[in-house]
């Protein structure tokens, strides 16, 4: 049985192999959708919020609007931090 595959990893793996291109949302949405059936015979619920989400998190590149792009040597992690207890009470200040 293969292995099952999240709808973000598919979203990843698209990206990954159309590196440093331009490529617009419908495209992308168009292949995932399509191969996750193929693969696993489910439906994908929202690949938009799935590519929102990799360019929100440093994955993918925002061009435009609908437009985005995976550049492996800019591919990073963002770490949030919650804010210290002396910065918060500064800030409420």
């Amino acid at each position: 049985m293969p292995k099952k595959i999240s709808q973000l990893e598919l979203i990843k793996e698209y990206f990954k192999k159309n590196p440093n291109r331009d490529i617009e949302h419908p495209e992308v949405v168009d292949w995932v959708v399509k191969e996750l059936k193929k693969r696993t015979g489910e439906v994908f619920r929202d690949p938009d919020r799935g590519i929102r989400y990799l360019a929100q998190s440093g994955f993918l590149i925002k061009i435009a609007k609908g437009v985005y792009k995976y550049d492996p040597k800019l591919e990073y992690k963002r770490e949030l931090q919650d804010f210290t207890a002396p910065q918060k009470e500064e800030i409420f200040k």
